[in-house]
């Protein structure tokens, strides 16, 4: 499951796979009667109990489970629709980490008001995309198709870095970058900032290159009301080769740890 359970997981609600008659995604990797001969066990053995190697969460507090039961708590981490690739990392440590993440029974549950935090995020960045879409649909931008969940990710990891104490945040973005993502996150502009930027009447001499708006990145300081602790905000104004961003966010980053005098980085982590 930790090396082959991508390859099964559903990763595809519309069924385009299947409208390809070349292609062949297996339904299950072990619980066929021909795959559990292939592994040496036939129908009986998936009653048996087996003891839990330490390298696993599956178990919770349990230490031993019938193997019909282990496989269908791996195929609920690996095998659903998040698929996990994570076996060619040469770190233990972070393998762990991921595993636990993702095998540790009840971490996919959430409580009824994370589940309407994330519903309202979601429909946010959703909704920005489509009036900006609707009110100057012949500007030039990139929007969020296939990637709405990106928002609600990030600010879950802004949530999660101001409660650890974090103060600064630099991201930065690529060539495709995404509009939504870059205004959403934190609403990193005040929405008068952005709509102006948009706006046709604009004075020729304020209108840029005629590029997307968000090269020029942004800077913003703001309240994270779900720790309720001031955090600032940056996206990276991008250099003329646009790949060539990320030195630009790690010199930012090392010139905050040194003007607020963060040796460790734990107000403005590296990472």
């Amino acid at each position: 499951m930790y090396i082959r359970g991508h390859h099964v997981a559903q990763l595809d609600p519309l069924g385009i796979m299947a409208a390809n008659l070349d292609s062949h995604v297996p339904n299950d990797i072990i619980t066929s009667s021909d795959k559990l001969g292939f592994y040496g066990l036939d129908e009986s053995d998936l009653d048996k109990v087996f003891r839990l190697p330490t390298t696993t969460f599956i178990g919770g507090t349990e230490t031993d489970l019938p193997l019909r039961e282990i496989i269908r708590r791996l195929e609920m981490a690996y095998c659903q629709h998040i698929g996990v690739e994570f076996m060619f990392i040469n770190d233990l440590d972070q393998c762990q980490w991921i595993r636990e993440k993702f095998e540790k029974p009840g971490v996919m549950q959430f409580t009824l008001e994370e589940k309407r935090t994330l519903l309202a995020r979601m429909v946010r960045s959703t909704r920005f995309k489509e009036f900006l879409q609707r009110k100057w649909s012949s500007e030039k931008w990139f929007g969020l198709e296939g990637c709405e969940s990106l928002i609600p990710a990030l600010k879950t990891i802004i949530d999660k870095s101001s409660e650890k104490g974090v103060e600064n945040i630099g991201m930065h973005e690529f060539h495709a970058s995404l509009s939504g993502s870059s205004e959403r996150p934190g609403q990193c502009h005040p929405l008068e900032q952005i709509f102006c930027q948009f706006d046709s009447k604009l004075e020729a001499a304020d209108e840029g290159s005629g590029d997307v708006k968000y090269h020029l990145g942004m800077y913003h300081r703001r309240i994270n009301r779900v720790m309720d602790r001031n955090i600032t905000l940056s996206l990276m104004a991008n250099p003329s080769h646009l790949e060539a961003v990320d030195p630009v966010v790690q010199g930012k980053t090392k010139a905050e740890q040194f003007y607020c005098g963060d040796t460790e980085g734990h107000k403005v982590p590296t990472h």
